[in-house]
């Protein structure tokens, strides 16, 4: 299942994720500070980030996710990237956003939730899932004011091969 092409907020455009991205998207990839609660290390290099992102162009072909570049309307400016993952038709998805650091706190991430959580709705799916490491405070705040519930603790998950950390798992019902 491909992505729609556009998906609208007030503030913002998520159009569906292309090769094009990924330079933009390095400067999301490469932060430390950004990838701090993400699974993966920093990218190195630009031509990491396009690896990753043909990655998920591979798994949108494949019809198990959706990516979606995040831009300023008014100006085009990236912000970042969300999707809909591991997706289990007529049932449920995972939700992931990851956000350029000067776009924090200005409450795009919930416009962005919000978006994610009314297509994911209009499919058919019945709940949306989130796995956030547990010292993400502001993500954990967004998908608790977003109608997300914790329902599950997992100490020491582990996130990549030998790294270890403490996780919530989040889950929203849509019906």
């Amino acid at each position: 299942m491909m992505p729609p092409e556009e998906l609208h907020t007030p503030r913002l455009i998520l159009r569906a994720l292309t090769a094009s991205d990924s330079n933009d998207l390095f400067a999301a990839r490469g932060d430390n500070e950004v990838m701090a609660h993400w699974d993966a290390r920093p990218d190195a290099c630009p031509a990491e980030t396009a690896v990753v992102t043909n990655l998920l162009l591979a798994e949108m072909r494949s019809g198990t996710s959706m990516y979606w570049a995040i831009r300023i309307s008014s100006d085009g400016d990236f912000v970042g990237v969300c999707d809909l993952s591991e997706i289990s038709h007529e049932e449920s998805a995972d939700v992931g956003f990851m956000l350029l650091r000067k776009f924090w706190g200005h409450g795009l991430g919930s416009e962005v939730v919000r978006s994610l959580l009314l297509y994911a709705k209009a499919i058919g799916l019945k709940f949306v899932t989130a796995r956030l490491h547990s010292g993400n405070q502001r993500s954990q705040q967004l998908l608790l004011k977003s109608g997300f519930q914790i329902v599950d603790r997992l100490p020491q998950y582990e996130i990549r091969p030998g790294v270890f950390r403490d996780c919530l798992r989040f889950k929203c019902n849509l019906s």
